[in-house]
């Protein structure tokens, strides 16, 4: 009489199996986040300069020139800016704020031209050579011509 049984073997094989298959979506389903939201990131700097661009181009606006905003926070700028918000209502904030790990966007502008920074997860990027607040270093930076650094 033949028992329909799994040996030991088998049973450890297929948990092995199953193992690596876990982590290897787990670290994929991690990296993919990671870049979804560096993406997030570069789309939110790129609508803050959508909108410091139609500021400029206002005939409301002085001379053509962008609105004087020293490095700060990009939250303040609605705030600050007078008449900001009928070109940006909302300023994004990070995809993903706060503890452990701050993410930050940096606005700095002139009349001349202007400069908007973040922090990236992707652990490739160089620095910008600016820090975006709370000691972290900015590494995606844009302006008026386009990306000036970063991935």
């Amino acid at each position: 009489m033949k028992k329909n049984a799994f040996t030991m073997i088998e049973i450890l094989v297929v948990v092995t199996i199953i193992g690596i298959l876990y982590g290897t979506a787990a670290l994929t389903y991690s990296s993919l986040t990671r870049s979804s939201r560096d993406a997030r990131r570069r789309a939110d700097l790129e609508q803050i300069r959508a909108a410091l661009e139609m500021y400029r181009s206002s005939e409301t606006t002085a001379n053509g020139q962008y609105p004087t905003f020293n490095a700060s926070n990009c939250a303040n700028l609605v705030t600050d800016i007078t008449n900001f918000t009928n070109y940006l209502p909302i300023v994004p904030v990070d995809p993903k704020p706060g503890p452990p790990a701050n993410f930050f966007y940096l606005c700095d502008s002139s009349p001349a031209g202007y400069t908007l920074y973040s922090t990236v997860e992707s652990v490739d990027s160089a620095s910008c050579g600016v820090d975006c607040g709370d000691g972290v270093p900015c590494e995606y930076a844009v302006g008026p011509y386009g990306k000036t650094c970063g991935p």
